[in-house]
């Protein structure tokens, strides 16, 4: 029988056990003489007296009802506030969890006894001279504590549940998982942030030395595993980094990093604590004085953790980079593909090309250019055999298709140059908002490693792929042309019309761009793509293709 079948018979397993003790006691009542004399106390002895004799009903009433009842009933809750903290603090989220059980467990042998002794005492009372009434009374009583006895059993089978998953070993999240990436500079953790995840990542440090950085990707897990993922990484003096996703218990190791980062589209999630079993939607507040504790203690201003913690564990709260920025979460900002995930993932040329050649894009430029796809191909693997971070091998792989690409273009229909040309100007303008260098970069390459992909907003990118599929795709030689340098002038001086002197010089002088700052040099290249943009659409496919010919 499993857990959860085993629970859902608990409440009516309680129910025969004391209905099962209170008929015996009756039995055993009815059978006694009506003169029978309380049990004289000599007949208890040994170290279970005490014991027996309240069992047995030959304490008196009044302290069986007011004295060993009360007191035992008091016992498992002081205990389980002394132990159960000292567990939680110490040791496992199991152990706690088997604290839990075996406190609640007690607890409810301890009532069992204790009022089964008093039932029995109150059997007894006349018989030793007491009223009739007062063992009515308590009887009365140890009726209503049963019944009550039910309805918090029923309303703990959740809670109890959880903590018999907890004790035998489940843990909050998937599996966690170290991944030594090739770089040989960071370890991937990822999965939840489960028992042992610390001592994991303790060992596989020590194997490897060179390691400079913890990347995240994680929803999260125990509070205490995150705080021992934090002296990990803190007596190590490493840096952090989310490629994807670090949320709940994970934040609380990403924290502890002396750098932090992150790609440009993960998300880092705060929410308020949990703890095992429990069924509140709001958080206790030695839960919340905890969590508070931390993040304060990692820097963030108050503001920021009130806003965490205000978020309810049900949910998640994914504050915008900036905001992350601004508190301190992040130290920096990060314009990914820092690590090297792509040459980890990747075995083989033959693997890189099967991945490659899923993607349309390529799958075209394989189809109408075969050594251009090679040339591609030899680029992307030979950096990713050196262990290069993703962004060395995305610029190694997106220079070999810029340089295939102007060949295409002068080839395409008007309609995809419109489009193709008014979509540049779009990723200058998002690149512009989010890191002025990738705008530079992707304006005038300069092979320089740069995740420029990861800047792009989704949409944009994806616009992007399809597009350039289609000037692969429908490349015609009968529309290829060769302009004049007339020609191609006068189709610069439109483009030029309405930029300033400066943003003419810097976008058409490679020297003035080296010593120029780069806001002015996106901003000329903006200004160029618009021009080109406001020539009558009439005008502006020919154009386009007298500037792509002539380069």
């Amino acid at each position: 029988m499993n857990a959860d079948n085993f629970l859902s018979l608990l409440p009516l397993l309680l129910v025969l056990l004391i209905g099962g003790l209170i008929w015996a006691k009756l039995r055993r009542d009815a059978s006694n003489a009506p003169t029978a004399l309380q049990a004289p106390v000599s007949e208890y002895k040994g170290p279970l007296a005490f014991f027996r004799r309240h069992y047995n009903g030959d304490y008196s009433l009044a302290r069986s009802y007011w004295v060993n009842t009360l007191l035992v009933s008091l016992f498992a809750p002081v205990l389980g506030l002394i132990l159960l903290p000292w567990l939680g603090e110490n040791f496992p989220a199991r152990y706690g969890s088997a604290g839990f059980l075996f406190v609640t467990t007690l607890g409810i042998t301890a009532w069992i006894w204790a009022v089964s002794g008093t039932w029995a005492s109150a059997n007894k009372h006349v018989q030793r001279g007491g009223k009739s009434g007062w063992a009515t009374a308590a009887k009365f009583m140890i009726v209503l504590g049963a019944l009550r006895m039910f309805g918090d059993a029923n309303n703990m089978m959740p809670t109890l549940k959880e903590h018999i998953r907890v004790a035998m070993g489940a843990q909050f999240g998937p599996i966690t998982k170290l991944e030594m990436r090739a770089d040989g500079r960071s370890v991937l953790l990822s999965g939840g942030i489960n028992d042992g995840s610390a001592e994991q990542l303790d060992k596989a440090l020590q194997l490897a030395p060179a390691v400079t950085t913890v990347v995240f990707s994680s929803e999260g897990g125990w509070i205490r595993e995150g705080q021992m993922l934090a002296d990990v990484i803190r007596k190590r003096g490493l840096n952090t980094y989310v490629e994807d996703h670090c949320a709940s218990a994970c934040t609380i190791a990403f924290l502890a990093g002396l750098e932090r980062a992150a790609t440009p589209e993960s998300r880092i999630g705060f929410h308020a604590s949990r703890s095992v079993g429990s069924v509140e939607t709001t958080p206790s507040p030695e839960e919340i004085t905890q969590l508070r504790a931390i993040y304060r203690d990692a820097g963030l201003p108050d503001s920021f953790v009130r806003q965490a913690l205000d978020t309810s564990h049900e949910t998640m709260w994914y504050p915008p980079h900036e905001v992350l920025l601004t508190a301190g979460v992040l130290t920096r900002r990060s314009m990914g593909g820092e690590t090297a995930a792509m040459s980890t993932a990747v075995r083989s040329k033959e693997a890189l090309v099967a991945d490659l050649k899923k993607t349309e894009l390529f799958a075209a430029l394989a189809e109408r250019s075969p050594k251009d796809f090679d040339d591609l191909i030899s680029a992307a693997w030979g950096t990713m055999q050196q262990g290069a971070t993703d962004a060395e091998v995305i610029s190694a792989a997106r220079a070999r298709l810029t340089t295939a690409l102007p060949r295409f273009l002068p080839l395409a229909s008007n309609e995809t140059l419109v489009a193709y040309q008014t979509l540049m100007q779009e990723q200058l303008e998002a690149l512009r908002e989010r890191d002025v260098t990738a705008c530079v970069e992707m304006a005038f390459p300069s092979g320089r490693p740069m995740n420029i992909v990861g800047n792009m907003p989704p949409e944009l990118t994806k616009r992007e792929l399809a597009l350039i599929t289609k000037v692969f795709r429908e490349a015609d030689e009968a529309r290829g042309i060769t302009p004049s340098q007339l020609d191609v002038e006068r189709v610069a001086q439109r483009a030029a019309a309405g930029m300033t002197q400066e943003q003419i010089v810097v976008f058409s002088d490679e020297a003035a761009r080296r010593n120029s700052p780069p806001s002015l040099i996106c901003n000329a290249a903006i200004q160029f793509f618009a021009g080109l943009n406001a020539i009558p659409i009439v005008e502006r496919g020919r154009a386009l293709r007298v500037l792509y010919a002539s380069n």
